[in-house]
């Protein structure tokens, strides 16, 4: 090649590369272009300032920033009804695919019963979808049925009170795997693929709705609203198709949504956030213990005699773990298979095997167990009091079962002291005894109200307000209608948060279900959690005793709760409050007791020198005492002691709530806090309630107690 052909061709190869070069930047860029302008049309758009759908405010919601919207996290609750008068909207109807996107910013993750409603547009007839969140930040899809039982999640965590998180649900009903995909980020964060998940639940059914934001809608509020989102919501959009399964959006066109700065809201101005749970500290008083009730009480040196009846709830299973550490508390005469409203034969029944499985497994333990404290059964004691009772409906009674037999037995022996009848599901093995009392031996009637005490957890058919109290209106009934639930399904809700440390994920790994022998393993515990629920154990830990004196007065308060009486006058006793929280009773000795029962876990793989035990606490003088008005009184533990030797730390409180005296006493601790002295006030004819706690240093730290009861004379 010469010179003068290089020289023309080279111009000639550089406008190739150059146009070739153009050609192919275009190619990239035009569609991008062409794809930002065109994001896709929502079906619905709600919480933005332009080219909203049209909606409706119920109730209490406030409308900030430039679209966001408010929810309240108290009642009265409130909900936006979309579409035009509130009417359902068909083109949510038959959807093949669909996804859900928006902005949330929850103020509390407090939730009602299934959830807290995001978007709902269901009936009765369970047509269409509801998203919903739950406690643990998760977000939960439902699609022609109820959200209750799906299990059609994100990850945990996703949500957090107080910040702003951006979330995508795609959906195609096609019926493929994985055909549900879930994105969260935050607002400097592209949104991320979190999990996809298989639920086949088909388009979207026909006449479902109305939809709502925020809440159910109306047609479904007989059911209680408290399923109300609690914080802020903006630029919440569905997008959906009838005929395929473009509708479920991919990652990269809900990202762009997420980046669109008409759907945001604005991210300066901060979220509060509530308070999830009850103060940790409060002096309201309420519900002081009535004076002049007198009630039954083991005989000094008598352990309390427990009957236990069980549905076999997995709240059940998870108590009798507990139940069973501490079985050398109890004179235990029975433990009887009885049904309840939730579990009878053929509905959600777990047989009649489970607690003799448990024996099982306390049996390989026993030995080392029965070295820490005296008086545990040997398991085969315990197999012998496992009676099956009235199981076969709920509320069944009609005839005799050899676990009502059996309590009737008890009932009318010659034992002294009283006989606890422990209620964890329903009442009818134990009305089946009573009904046959009172028509084969009605003249020990009087004397058989005098001798049982009745536990109830929630009241869990109807045998005891249509049979038993009608019918044995003197028998003695601790009601836990509601305060049992201070450790149940709902404990974070109930318990402050500063207490979550005894019963969460991690405590409960490290100190039961780990390493503590195959009972402790049987535990059933929450995958989030940790502790799954107890709703039935405060029903046997009333009857441990600690030193509180609960067995003396159902007002004076323990482990297991205290009790005002339902009616003046009535046997029957419900949950009483203090500082005005119906759970407090239960949760201010949650530390203690959760302590303790780590302590017993112990117990079954530890010999005596490597585990801890309670201290014995010890006020000198009596437990019962008069003094005028401006009396000094002096109040000494010095005598306590610890049977591993430890360190005592002494703490004194005036159980005010408990106190019919209005004034809150000055303490003053003296003797390295083991005395402590106090000015009676001028109110004759009240009481002092002073509780002195002793707690060791040993791991875990166990607590014991004493109950001074000072009553002001003239």
């Amino acid at each position: 090649m010469n010179l003068r052909n290089a020289l023309f061709r080279r111009p000639i190869k550089m406008k190739k590369i150059a146009l070739i070069t153009l050609v192919n930047v275009l190619c990239c860029v035009l569609p991008t272009l062409a794809g930002q302008s065109a994001l896709p049309e929502p079906l619905v758009r709600i919480g933005v300032a332009n080219d909203e759908s049209e909606y409706l405010i119920n109730g209490p919601v406030e409308r900030i920033n430039e679209g966001t919207f408010r929810f309240s996290a108290q009642p009265p609750w409130g909900w936006l009804t979309v579409g035009k008068d509130g009417e359902p909207l068909r083109e949510l109807e038959d959807l093949r695919s669909f996804t859900i996107c928006g902005w949330v910013g929850p103020t509390s993750l407090s939730v009602g019963s299934g959830g807290n409603r995001i978007v709902f547009n269901l009936n009765y007839n369970r047509s269409g979808f509801d998203l919903v969140h739950l406690q643990d930040g998760r977000l939960r899809l439902a699609v022609n049925e109820w959200p209750d039982g799906v299990r059609n999640d994100s990850s945990p965590g996703k949500l957090k009170a107080g910040k702003w998180t951006f979330f995508a649900v795609s959906y195609d009903g096609s019926g493929k795997k994985n055909n549900v995909c879930w994105y969260f980020d935050s607002p400097d964060s592209p949104a991320k693929l979190d999990r996809k998940t298989t639920y086949r639940a088909g388009p979207t059914g026909n006449d479902n709705g109305p939809l709502t934001i925020g809440n159910y809608n109306k047609t479904i509020h007989k059911h209680g609203t408290d399923r109300q989102f609690r914080g802020g919501m903006h630029g919440i959009q569905i997008f959906g198709s009838k005929r395929g399964s473009d509708g479920a959006l991919d990652q990269p066109t809900i990202r762009r949504i997420q980046a669109d700065s008409t759907t945001q809201p604005n991210f300066a101005q901060p979220l509060p956030k509530v308070r999830q749970t009850p103060p940790l500290h409060s002096t309201t008083q309420t519900d002081a213990a009535e004076p002049g009730v007198k009630v039954p009480v083991p005989p000094l040196g008598m352990r309390p005699r427990v009957v236990a009846t069980t549905d076999g709830e997995i709240d059940d299973r998870c108590s009798m773990v507990r139940f069973l550490l501490y079985a050398n508390e109890w004179d235990i005469e029975a433990i009887v298979y009885s049904s309840s409203k939730f579990h009878w034969v053929g509905h959600n029944w777990d047989g009649i095997r489970w607690i003799q499985e448990d024996i099982d497994k306390y049996a390989t333990f026993y030995d080392t167990l029965k070295e820490h404290a005296s008086g545990f059964p040997t398991p085969k004691e315990l197999l012998d009091k496992v009676f099956i009772g009235n199981i076969s409906n709920v509320g069944a009674m009609d005839r005799n079962t050899s676990g009502s037999d059996r309590i009737v037995e008890i009932l009318l022996d010659s034992k002294p002291g009283p006989v606890y009848l422990q209620a964890w599901g329903g009442t009818n093995t134990i009305a089946r005894a009573l009904w046959k009392i009172q028509h084969r031996y009605p003249d020990r009637m009087q004397e058989v109200s005098r001798k049982a005490i009745l536990y109830i957890i929630l009241d869990q058919d109807k045998t005891f307000r249509e049979y038993i109290h009608p019918n044995w209106p003197e028998l003695l009934t601790l009601g836990s209608f509601r305060q049992f639930a201070t450790i149940a399904y709902r404990w974070d809700q109930k318990i402050p948060e500063e207490l979550h440390k005894h019963f969460d994920a991690k405590w409960m790994k490290r100190n039961i279900l780990r390493d503590h022998g195959p009972l402790c393993a049987r535990y059933e515990a929450h995958p989030q959690k940790g502790f799954r629920s107890e709703g039935d154990s405060p029903a046997f830990m009333h009857q441990i005793r600690v030193g509180l004196r609960s067995l003396e007065h159902p007002g004076f308060g323990g482990w297991g709760g205290r009790f005002i009486q339902e009616k003046s006058g009535s046997a029957v006793w419900k949950g009483a409050r203090d500082a005005g929280d119906v759970c407090k009773a239960i949760w201010r000795f949650a530390e203690a007791f959760q302590n303790d029962w780590a302590a017993r876990a112990d117990w079954c793989v530890r010999e005596y020198e490597q585990a801890n035990h309670p201290p014995q606490a010890r006020v000198a003088g009596p437990l019962d005492q008069t003094a005028s008005p401006n009396d000094r009184i002096k109040l000494s533990a010095g005598h306590s002691t610890d049977p591993d030797n430890d360190r005592l730390m002494f703490k004194w409180w005036q159980y005010a709530d408990v106190d019919t005296c209005k004034a809150r006493v000055d303490i003053s601790t003296v003797e390295n806090g083991s005395a402590c002295t106090f000015l009676v006030p001028d109110e004759p004819g009240k009481s002092i309630h002073m509780i002195l706690e002793v707690t060791d240093s040993g791991d875990p730290p166990l607590t014991r107690y004493q109950r001074v009861i000072v009553t002001i004379v003239e």
